[in-house]
């Protein structure tokens, strides 16, 4: 058994939290950006990569020990039972965090960390440690002068969901686009939209999770090519998740003034097996209308600075408030570094949630309509 460390982007650790909820696990603190899972075993590293929608990487937690010095460094690391994860012919990439330490030289702290598992590989199995083979990242984090000695199951961050092959212009991270929909009031049962849809990525991840498809299910994890791994517990899983796939009809729009990004989004909706369910369109954001009564909208709009400049930003604020108007008994929802975003908008946000997006501080602003009518009950 050991424990399993989730690094969370931050602004959704909340996010996280609650998936881990609906998977099956105990309520858990997020500490440092990252959710310590205790007492897991193989299978769960191949779940949570499997099934985990905004979580950035599966970690396994193999030591954790106080580090003010490289020698106790060096002895915490050695301590680890290496050649139970590793053989003489794993290649072996150490990257290290280090924040509020006395050891604090990245490359010093790497070096040390490889040499220690290095020796110890080589005491244990009377060989000298080759590489060439399996690739296995271990990651150095000392915290506070506590370190946590952890190998990285995922290989690829857990955004790569595998879909999204063709590149576009300030894309919007899977994990970061999952977590934005789960903070959201739309569960399938409305119509979706997104005005600014670019390569497609929400649209995409909308049907993703209301059809329960597991967003690591097609993907390569460097964990399945280690001889500690038994393959059967990840086919276990993807079983589990093909069993639990759910077929129901969906309302879901993608929208952009730019024809190489509707082209784009067409591709990775059929990349990601859901463009039966995604309607893309060229439009014009600015002019869009829908007679239904309730809906959602949950855009990624240009941030200036990458695409455009402050005066189109203010455009899209002011016109997206003219759009609303129109339909205020929808759900609006803009990621947007903008500060003045609402003043431009027309109105305060329902909430207002700081989030970071490739690096940029920015906010998740909620503009909420009034709910849809409840059904009576017939008592008689």
């Amino acid at each position: 058994m050991f424990d399993i460390l989730i690094p969370c982007a931050t602004g959704i650790e909340a996010v996280v939290k609650r998936q881990l909820l609906q998977l099956g696990y105990p309520e858990l603190p997020a500490v440092n950006g990252r959710i310590r899972v205790p007492d897991c075993d193989w299978e769960d590293v191949a779940m949570l990569n499997i099934f985990l929608r905004s979580g950035e990487r599966v970690l396994v937690n193999l030591n954790r020990f106080n580090a003010t010095t490289f020698d106790m460094l060096y002895d915490g690391v050695y301590a680890v039972d290496w050649h139970n994860y590793l053989t003489c012919e794993s290649t072996i990439n150490v990257v290290a965090k280090t924040v509020r330490s006395k050891l604090f030289a990245h490359h010093s702290v790497q070096g040390i960390v490889k040499k220690a598992i290095v020796s110890k590989l080589a005491d244990k199995l009377g060989q000298s440690v080759t590489e060439g083979g399996a690739v296995t990242v271990v990651e150095i984090d000392i915290t506070d002068d506590v370190a946590d000695i952890n190998i990285d199951t995922s290989g690829a961050g857990l955004h790569k969901r595998g879909y999204r092959t063709l590149a576009y212009s300030a894309p919007l991270k899977e994990t970061t686009a999952a977590a934005l929909i789960d903070l959201s009031f739309w569960h399938g049962d409305k119509v979706f939209y997104d005005l600014f849809c670019g390569s497609g990525t929400l649209p995409i991840e909308c049907c993703l999770k209301a059809l329960n498809i597991a967003p690591g299910v097609n993907r390569d994890f460097d964990y399945l090519h280690w001889d500690c791994f038994d393959r059967k517990l990840h086919d276990r899983c993807v079983e589990r998740a093909k069993d639990g796939v759910k077929h129901r009809n969906l309302e879901v729009y993608g929208s952009d003034i730019d024809d190489k990004a509707i082209e784009i989004a067409r591709y990775h909706a059929r990349k990601a097996g859901v463009d039966k369910y995604i309607t893309f369109t060229k439009a014009d954001a600015f002019n869009f209308y829908d007679n239904r009564s309730y809906g959602v909208n949950i855009s990624n709009p240009p941030y200036g600075q990458r695409l455009g400049d402050l005066k189109q930003v203010e455009e899209i604020a002011t016109n997206m408030g003219k759009v609303y108007k129109k339909l205020d008994n929808w759900n609006f929802y803009f990621l947007t570094p903008f500060e003045k975003f609402e003043r431009f908008f027309g109105r305060r946000a329902d909430k207002k949630r700081p989030l970071f997006n490739a690096g940029i501080k920015c906010s998740y602003l909620s503009f909420n309509g009034a709910p849809p009518p409840k059904t009576r009950k017939n008592t008689d």
